[in-house]
């Protein structure tokens, strides 16, 4: 089984950077107000939590501390139709298709949920499901100033000294706007600068966000960390899943650190 293309995951709280560009797709102050974390929110339906109250918030610090109350406030806000809407236009859901390679779809189903349940599935928790190279598209989207590329694997193809396939960049339709993206990885950058810290990824200008998908059943949650680096020369989207790993950023980010400076290394030789 090639997890990248034939699982899903329950994302954690990398879905917040899903919730956080619908924000501020559709709600035209959202950057201007403040969100109160007490440790605790109550919705109908139910009760959202935090690690630890994190008192006033904005969107970029309730990112950065990844607050689950501020954004259950948000995806209150939001409400089911308009969250629904950006998780389609996103396609953080859908089946990608490439190289003869159709991947896992994913799943945020919240047609008729109560809101408690709503939040906890803009939170990446509920029933949420993403695969990998689906979330990795919607990566580099962000990354591309709202416009996704199309992966592949496959470079080329030679019958003999002759050249029958050689891949070439294919760039999808808009999915959100360039302020947006831009917004979003500023967001992701602070997020690395004021928690992962900097000094992990050896020079690179990383943006990215940890997750924590609980499973339930006594399981350890995965661990789970996606981003961008946004130097030019190196154009590099990632995700890391650790299955049964426990927390997003202490486990994940030892890994990307590792696989970065392969990468590196790669397109340095080149």
């Amino acid at each position: 089984m090639n997890r990248f293309v034939q699982t899903s995951y329950i994302p954690g709280s990398i879905f917040k950077c899903v919730t956080a560009a619908a924000a501020l797709e559709s709600i035209s102050d959202i950057e201007s107000r403040t969100f109160s974390c007490s440790g605790s929110y109550d919705l109908p339906g139910g009760r959202v939590t935090c690690e630890s109250a994190h008192g006033e918030t904005d969107l970029r610090e309730a990112l950065a501390r990844s607050c689950n109350c501020a954004f259950a406030q948000i995806a209150e806000i939001l409400g089911e139709e308009v969250l629904s809407q950006y998780v389609d236009q996103f396609a953080v859901t859908k089946r990608v298709s490439f190289d003869g390679i159709t991947t896992t779809a994913g799943n945020f189903d919240i047609a008729g949920k109560e809101m408690a349940d709503i939040a906890w599935s803009a939170i990446g928790q509920g029933n949420d499901q993403i695969n990998p190279c689906a979330f990795l598209t919607y990566m580099g989207a962000v990354a591309g100033d709202g416009v996704a590329v199309q992966p592949h694997v496959v470079k080329e193809i030679k019958i003999g000294k002759s050249t029958s396939y050689r891949a070439k960049t294919v760039k999808g339709e808009r999915i959100m706007t360039v302020e947006t993206a831009q917004i979003l990885r500023e967001y992701m950058g602070n997020n690395v600068e004021s928690v992962y810290g900097a000094e992990n990824f050896n020079g690179l200008t990383v943006c990215a966000k940890s997750g924590t998908g609980e499973v339930g059943g006594g399981m350890k949650p995965n661990a789970t960390f996606c981003g961008f680096v946004e130097d030019r020369e190196y154009p590099l989207a990632f995700i890391v899943v650790v299955e049964d790993g426990g927390y997003g950023s202490t486990v994940c980010v030892p890994i990307i650190s590792a696989v970065l400076d392969a990468c590196v290394d790669v397109l340095d030789a080149k």
